[in-house]
């Protein structure tokens, strides 16, 4: 059957170029974010350990939720400093 001529023809979507990278490049961690993570790891370690030094699982658990906390923090001030 033919078609009519008035007919537009049906266009396809064709994917993002961006789509087609298999392996998307790392991302960059900032120095100062080592930085603020060793920090507040230290400082965790110094408060949990002071607090209770008998108990080596609190010191662990104190680093751990100074490391996590020191790089939430270097990351909020990171994008801040960075938008222009």
């Amino acid at each position: 059957m033919p078609e009519s001529k008035s007919r537009h023809p049906h266009h396809h979507q064709h994917p993002n170029s961006n789509t087609h990278n298999a392996h998307p490049k790392p991302k960059k961690i900032s120095p100062i974010v080592i930085l603020a993570v060793l920090f507040f790891a230290f400082l965790g370690f110094g408060i949990s350990y002071f607090i209770d030094d008998t108990s080596i699982g609190k010191a662990i658990a104190g680093t751990l939720l100074g490391a996590i906390a020191g790089y939430i923090f270097a990351n909020q001030i990171n994008k801040s400093f960075s938008k222009k």
